[in-house]
C-alpha cells in the first residue's frame, strides 16, 4: 500500500429528527423577521425604506444561517492520520479533528453487540459523528484518547463513521491489531 495515499469520503446529512427541526425554527425565524421589520416600519412610520430592506436583510439572515442546517461530513485519510470535516452549505469547511489511526484503541462495526458493549465501557467523553442518518449502513465506530485544547489532558473520544471497503482497508493497513472489520455494503 502506497503510504503517502490519500483516501476521502464525503456524506450529506439527511434532514431528519434534529436537523429537520432546525431547518422549520430557522424558517419560522425568516417569517419573525421579516414581520418584525414590516410591523417595525408601520409603527415609527417609515414603512418604504422598510419594505425595501426587508428582503435583502432577510437574504441576508438566509445566507449567514441556512449553512449550519447543510451540512456535509467528510473524513479523509493520508499516511494514517484520519481527519474529519463538516463542510456548511458546501462553501466553508471546519476541521472538527485529526487523529493517528495506529492510536486508536478499537475500530469496529456499530451493529456488533460485543463490540458495542466494548465502546460503552470505554465511557468516552467526546463523541465526533460522520453518519448522515442512524439507519445508514456500516456505521463503524472508533476509540480513541484526544487531547483537550483548554487544559492538555488527555479524554476519552469515540468517532462514528460511514465505513467503505477501501476504508476498511486502509485502516486496517495502520492498526491490524485494533480494527475488527466485516464486509460492506459500498
Amino acid at each position: 500500500m502506497n503510504e503517502f495515499s490519500t483516501y476521502e469520503y464525503a456524506v450529506k446529512q439527511r434532514i431528519e429528527g434534529k436537523w429537520l427541526v432546525a431547518r422549520i425554527g430557522l424558517i419560522f425565524l425568516y417569517i419573525a423577521a421579516g414581520l418584525s421589520l414590516l410591523i417595525s416600519g408601520f409603527v415609527l412610520k417609515i414603512i418604504l425604506p422598510l419594505l425595501a430592506l426587508a428582503p435583502i436583510a432577510i437574504c441576508l439572515l438566509i445566507f449567514v444561517t441556512w449553512r449550519y442546517v447543510s451540512v456535509e461530513y467528510e473524513y479523509s485519510i493520508t499516511s494514517g492520520i484520519l481527519t474529519f470535516t463538516k463542510i456548511f452549505g458546501g462553501r466553508s469547511r471546519k476541521r472538527v479533528l485529526e487523529v493517528t489511526l495506529k492510536d486508536a484503541v478499537r475500530i469496529a462495526p456499530l451493529d456488533n453487540g460485543e463490540e458495542t458493549a466494548k465502546a460503552a465501557v470505554w465511557h468516552p467523553e467526546r463523541e465526533f459523528s460522520a453518519i448522515s442518518t442512524l439507519r445508514a449502513p456500516d456505521i463503524y465506530f472508533m476509540l480513541f484518547e484526544v487531547e483537550d485544547r483548554r487544559n492538555r489532558e488527555k479524554r476519552r473520544a469515540v468517532f462514528y463513521f460511514e465505513a467503505t471497503a477501501r476504508a476498511l482497508q486502509i485502516i486496517r493497513f495502520y492498526n491490524p491489531s485494533g480494527t475488527q472489520a466485516v464486509r460492506t455494503h459500498k
